[in-house]
């Protein structure tokens, strides 16, 4: 039976996410995500041309699985809420699926390391950028709030708190209270930023 080359692209693309998921990044070949997805090696060859392209559409499925753990950020409470309610989304996929953030992290390494063939490194933070601080601004314009950290500042520096304390979690999840610590420093943070 013949599958749609859009459909079987997409099989292609879980299948990657799962292997990473379980394996590493490391395990990323063409031919090891054509036989985890039941596929033809040659289809696979014909949906993505290369491994980079590969990781690239990985990359874009991670960052709409993450992206569900802030859609419904209440903008209308105002930034702080917002920075918190998107705090706590990204904490509960720590928790809920420490083998995709563990693996997301492993696919940044990578794209870093394969930054001359990959133009992913430079993709996956500016969307991030562009995904929160859209969220940002609207509960900052909602409540009236003025923030002294221009958003995309706001966004990264929120995002080098959650990379730092996910991965010290990931390291050792029993050894010190990992949340509470994250949710000071994005407390502090939003002191910084004025809200």
């Amino acid at each position: 039976m013949r599958v749609p080359a859009e459909e079987r692209k997409e099989q292609l693309i879980a299948a990657t996410v799962e292997l990473m998921r379980r394996e590493g990044v490391q395990s990323v070949t063409i031919r090891a995500i054509a036989k985890e997805a039941n596929a033809p090696l040659a289809t696979a060859h014909y949906c993505f041309s290369n491994k980079e392209e590969l990781m690239e559409a990985a990359a874009e499925a991670w960052f709409k699985n993450l992206s569900r753990f802030s859609r419904d950020v209440p903008v209308h409470l105002g930034l702080r809420k917002a920075v918190e309610q998107v705090a706590e989304g990204y904490w509960r996929a720590l928790k809920e699926e420490p083998a995709s953030i563990l693996s997301e992290i492993e696919l940044i390494l990578w794209a870093t390391r394969n930054a001359a063939v990959s133009p992913l490194a430079a993709k996956i933070y500016p969307a991030y950028e562009v995904e929160l601080g859209n969220i940002f601004s609207a509960a900052a314009q909602s409540n009236g709030d003025h923030c002294l950290i221009d958003f995309p500042t706001l966004v990264r520096i929120f995002l080098m708190i959650y990379d730092g304390a996910a991965i010290q979690y990931m390291t050792d999840p029993k050894a010190t209270d990992h949340r509470a610590q994250f949710f000071m420093m994005v407390d502090a943070l939003l002191l910084k930023a004025g809200v």
